[in-house]
C-alpha cells in the first residue's frame, strides 16, 4: 500500500522538533509495511516562482515543498498546487493538519487524517478563526476517517464537528532509542521535564519552578532539569534567582534525541506540569525508559499516567504540584520501571502503532470503495 504523509510541521534544520510526532508515526507506518512517502508543505520566504521542491534523504523519503510567503489566497494556490505537483499515486493520503488535508482532498483519494492541534482542547487560550474553524469541520467531517491521538482530542473534535469518523491512534515512541537503563540510588534524586518553552506557557514551567521551591522548603538532595528552549526560557531563569531556587533548577536547551534519552535514563522522575496537553511525546518517551511520571490532570495526561506509572496533579497548582513529586519521590523504589517501560513499548512502540496506522488505511479504502451506514465510527 503506497501511503502519502503530507504535512505542514515536520523536522527540518530550522525546526528540528516541528512535527516529530508526524516523522515517528510516518516510520511507524513504513515499518508495519506501508510505503511510505512524506511530503512536507513549508512556507519559507524569498524563493521564486510559486513553489520549489526539494528532495531530502531521509526515513522516510521526504520532499519538502517550499513555496513562497505570498498574501492570500494566492498563498493557498501555491500551497494547493506544490501539494500536487509532489504527491504522485498514492493509494492513501495521511494529512496531519487541517490545513494538510484541505490540500489532500484535490488529490481525491482515500484520507486519513491526524488531528494533533491543541487549540481544540479545553485550556489553551488559542482560538480558531471562523473560517478557519469553518474549514477545519468540514474537512473533519469529510475525511474516510480522523485519528486524535487521545481520547481528549477525541472529545474535543466530536465537539466540533459531531460527524467526523473518529478513531484514537496515539503518538508513537521510538522503543529502540527510549529504553530502560541501569537505574541505581544515586542519592541526589533528578527530576527531568522536558518541553518547548514558548509564549503560551504549555508545558506550565512557571508552576514547575514555584512547585521546587515550595519542596525546597521541606526537603534537600534534589534538583530539576529543564530540556528545552524558547521566548520564556529567560522569564523562568529569572523566577528561579527571584525565589532563590536556581542552584536547583538547570536549564539546557533543546538536546537531541539520543542525549534525552540518555538523560531519562539517567532521572529519577519525569515532570510535565502542562496547563494544557493532548497525548505528549516525552511522556511516552520517558515510560519507555522506564522512568515514573508526575504530570498534571488535563488532556490526554490521565489516559497515560495511572498509580503503577506515576501520579496527578492538579494544573495551575504549585502546591499540588510539589505535594505530588514528593509523594513519588518517597516511594520511587514501590515504580517497577521495567514493567512501566514494558508497558510503553506495547501500547506506543513503532510495532503496536503501526499496527494501528495499517489497518486505519485499509478501512479508509474500504469506506471509499463500499460506505458503510456508521461511516467506521469506533
Amino acid at each position: 500500500m503506497k501511503v502519502l504523509f503530507l504535512t505542514t510541521n515536520y523536522p527540518s534544520d530550522e525546526s528540528p522538533v516541528d512535527g516529530v510526532f508526524v516523522r515517528e508515526h510516518a516510520r511507524a507506518a513504513a515499518q508495519a509495511g506501508a510505503d511510505v512517502r512524506v511530503v512536507h508543505l513549508q512556507r519559507t520566504p524569498g524563493r521564486r516562482g510559486l513553489f520549489e521542491l526539494v528532495r531530502e534523504d531521509d526515513d522516510p523519503p521526504l520532499v519538502r515543498v517550499r513555496y513562497r510567503r505570498f498574501p492570500r489566497p494566492l498563498s493557498y494556490a501555491a500551497f494547493v498546487a506544490g501539494a500536487r505537483a509532489a504527491a504522485g499515486d498514492p493509494d492513501v493520503v495521511h494529512a496531519s493538519s487541517h490545513l494538510a488535508a484541505l490540500a489532500a482532498r484535490t488529490l481525491r483519494k482515500p484520507l486519513v487524517y491526524s488531528e494533533h492541534w491543541s487549540a481544540f482542547l479545553p485550556g489553551n487560550p488559542t482560538r480558531l478563526s471562523r473560517p478557519m474553524a469553518r474549514a477545519a469541520r468540514s474537512t473533519l467531517e469529510r475525511a474516510e476517517l480522523v485519528l486524535p491521538p487521545s481520547e481528549a482530542m477525541r472529545a474535543a473534535l466530536a465537539a466540533h464537528a459531531p460527524r467526523a469518523r473518529l478513531r484514537v491512534v496515539p503518538n508513537v515512541v521510538d522503543d529502540e532509542l527510549f529504553r530502560p537503563g541501569s537505574w541505581s540510588d544515586r542519592g541526589e534524586r533528578r527530576l527531568l521535564t522536558v518541553g518547548l518553552l514558548g509564549e503560551n506557557g504549555a508545558k506550565g514551567i512557571d508552576y514547575l519552578i514555584d512547585a521546587v521551591a515550595l519542596l525546597a522548603r521541606e526537603r534537600n538532595g534534589f534538583r530539576l532539569d529543564v530540556v528545552g528552549d524558547g521566548v520564556l526560557r529567560a522569564q523562568y531563569e529569572e523566577q528561579a534567582r527571584r525565589l532563590g531556587v536556581d542552584g536547583l533548577v538547570s536549564f539546557h536547551g533543546l538536546r537531541p534525541k539520543p542525549e534525552l534519552a540518555e538523560r531519562m535514563r539517567a532521572a529519577d522522575l519525569f515532570v510535565l506540569a502542562s496547563r494544557f496537553e493532548n497525548n505528549p511525546c516525552v511522556v511516552l518517551e520517558a515510560m519507555a525508559t522506564g522512568l515514573p511520571v508526575v504530570a498534571t490532570r488535563v488532556g490526554g495526561l490521565p489516559e497515560l499516567v495511572d498509580e503503577s506509572t506515576g501520579l496527578l496533579a492538579e494544573p495551575r497548582d504549585p502546591e499540588s504540584i510539589a505535594r505530588r513529586i514528593g509523594e513519588a519521590l518517597d516511594r520511587l523504589d514501590a515504580f517497577d520501571r521495567e514493567e512501566i517501560a514494558r508497558r510503553a513499548r506495547e501500547r506506543y512502540g513503532r510495532a503496536a502503532v503501526g499496527a494501528l496506522l495499517l489497518r486505519a488505511y485499509e478501512d479508509a479504502q474500504r469506506e471509499v470503495e463500499a460506505p458503510s451506514p456508521d461511516r467506521l465510527v469506533e
